[in-house]
């Protein structure tokens, strides 16, 4: 006896769920995982519009992030806090909203003016770990959604909701695989730039040591005979200038540690542009000499003046006057000019005829390590700190500096300065005097250079007002009513609340002893009266910029 077993075909919702199911097994995609939730819905409920919202990183804000099949939609889709509007709170809530008539329901929040829905379902996306956003599907009709709709709406969202966080996840890992890969190539390229310099700079410090010990050597021991008078003081020049060289290679080092370490004081002071420019020129004009180099200098208005640290300006001109030499051939020209720019600035040009930079390497010349030749074909020496030093000193000062450049055309270099010092981030002062008059001159002349200024009129009152305020300087008259300068000094030290506050003492009492006293109680320094107006400011400013 033979039977016939007809064959029973499967529920097609069924056969899609697992289709479905075996889809976000199998892809890490975020949008392909998108793309097969919003088919599969679709194919099993019936709506005029459906949007998937995914939560930001902090989780409050939801944004859209794809809709069907309306698909150029994204962009007009309102944003929604969590909390807001029914999907806000049915994210809140991580329930499903199944609202008969959106309009009518007072937490509705218009999505689209085109296309406004009527009976809404909102479905929370969730894994077991985490909310992940949220889907809604509208009709432009009132036409409720059944119970069968939202049942088989959760069942697919509950499959997609992992599969979206997994594609989520993935995008982020691949997100940080590739800052990764940027940073390791970033640091690769950091450490072939400083096995570089040092190649460079060890051929840099042997070749002064080289003449230094090999001078010595020959006149300690008589290697070269009987010498004459000249000869010696050749040799005693050599080493000199071997020495000095050697000197400025290790301070270019030791200056950019300090900058970078955020320990680079400058020391303020008022000069004459033309002064510091004629400094500067005495220096390399044995540089020029050597290679039959034109140097002119201008400086317009001639007697323009700043405030600023003059021994860091005369290092930057004196960077860019010997960097310009150097890479300038036999009898070229260099130019340096300044003028101003504006009426808070000026502008220092050094422009020279030499051989120009290449324009794929533009980009790389102020970087601490670079150099355009390596250790293995260098026609021209340095260790390549220059330029980086400059831009980092100009920086210190609130300046900047730039370039234009061609190759075999010559290099200019501008460089910007402020004419005199800004505070810097708004700085606080709090000064405590019980003088009227006194107050009311350092309040004017502090507020008029662009500081926030606050007034104390004695000892208790500067102290609450320190333990309040925090500014980042306190100017202290010793001597006042009640608790006086010296103790609040020492109270203030001795709070850790406080005891990172600059404090420097501002007194009449010029006694022996006194500014050791303020120093011991823990002032930062000392500023006698009666002050000098421009002085003072240049003072204070000092005191802000140290760290």
């Amino acid at each position: 006896m033979s039977y016939n077993v007809a064959h029973v075909s499967a529920d097609p919702e069924i056969e899609l769920l697992n289709r479905l199911g075996g889809l976000f097994t199998g892809s890490l995609s975020l949008n392909d995982n998108i793309e097969a939730m919003l088919r599969a819905t679709s194919q099993m409920v019936a709506f005029d519009a459906a949007t998937v919202f995914l939560l930001n990183q902090d989780g409050r804000e939801l944004t859209a992030i794809a809709t069907y099949p309306h698909r150029d939609e994204v962009p007009h889709i309102a944003r929604f806090t969590v909390g807001e509007g029914i999907l806000g709170f049915a994210v809140q809530q991580q329930t499903t909203l199944n609202v008969l008539d959106a309009t009518q329901d007072p937490r509705f929040k218009m999505l689209d003016q085109s296309r406004p829905p009527r009976s809404l379902i909102v479905q929370p996306l969730a894994t077991p770990q985490r909310l992940v956003g949220a889907m809604t599907l509208s009709r432009q009709r009132v036409d409720p959604f059944t119970e069968l709709d939202a049942a088989i709406l959760k069942v697919i969202t509950n499959q997609a909701a992992i599969a979206i966080d997994n594609g989520r996840l993935y995008e982020q890992l691949e997100a940080h695989l590739d800052e990764l890969e940027a940073a390791n190539a970033q640091i690769a390229e950091v450490s072939r730039l400083k096995s570089e310099f040092l190649a460079n700079m060890s051929h840099e410090l042997r070749t002064p040591l080289n003449a230094i010990l090999g001078f010595s050597e020959l006149l300690r021991d008589d290697l070269a005979g009987k010498i004459t008078d000249k000869q010696r003081r050749d040799c005693l020049d050599n080493i000199y200038t071997s020495g000095r060289h050697l000197l400025s290679l290790i301070n270019d080092v030791l200056d950019l540690t300090k900058i970078e370490a955020g320990r680079m004081d400058l020391v303020y002071e008022e000069f004459a542009l033309e002064s510091a420019f004629r400094e500067v020129l005495n220096v390399v004009h044995a540089l020029a000499m050597k290679k039959d180099i034109e140097i002119t200098s201008a400086v317009e208005p001639a007697d323009l003046a700043l405030v600023a640290d003059k021994n860091k300006v005369k290092q930057v001109l004196y960077n860019l006057l010997s960097n310009a030499i150097k890479f300038t051939s036999q009898g070229g020209r260099v130019q340096l000019r300044a003028g101003r720019l504006g009426e808070d600035s000026l502008r220092i040009q050094v422009q020279d005829s030499g051989i120009g930079i290449a324009k794929e390497l533009q980009h790389k010349i102020f970087g601490a390590f670079y150099q355009v030749q390596s250790a293995s074909n260098r026609e021209y020496p340095g260790t390549g700190l220059g330029l980086a030093l400059t831009k980092r000193l100009l920086e210190l000062h609130g300046g900047s500096i730039d370039f234009e450049s061609a190759q075999g055309q010559g290099t200019t270099f501008s460089a910007v300065l402020p004419l005199k010092p800004g505070p810097s981030k708004g700085n606080r002062v709090l000064v405590v005097e019980d003088n009227p008059s006194n107050l009311d001159l350092a309040r004017m002349v502090l507020e008029g250079n662009g500081l926030v200024v606050d007034t104390a009129a004695s000892g208790q009152e500067g102290l609450e007002k320190a333990r309040h305020l925090r500014p980042d300087l306190i100017l202290m008259d010793m001597q006042l009513p009640g608790v006086d300068g010296l103790a609040v000094t020492r109270q203030l030290k001795a709070d850790p609340a406080t005891a990172h506050i600059k404090v420097v003492a501002l007194t009449a009492n010029a006694l022996k002893g006194s500014e050791e006293q303020a120093l011991a109680a823990g002032c930062s320094g000392y500023i006698a009266k009666p002050i000098e107006l421009k002085k003072f400011m240049l003072q204070v400013t000092n005191f802000l910029e140290k760290e």
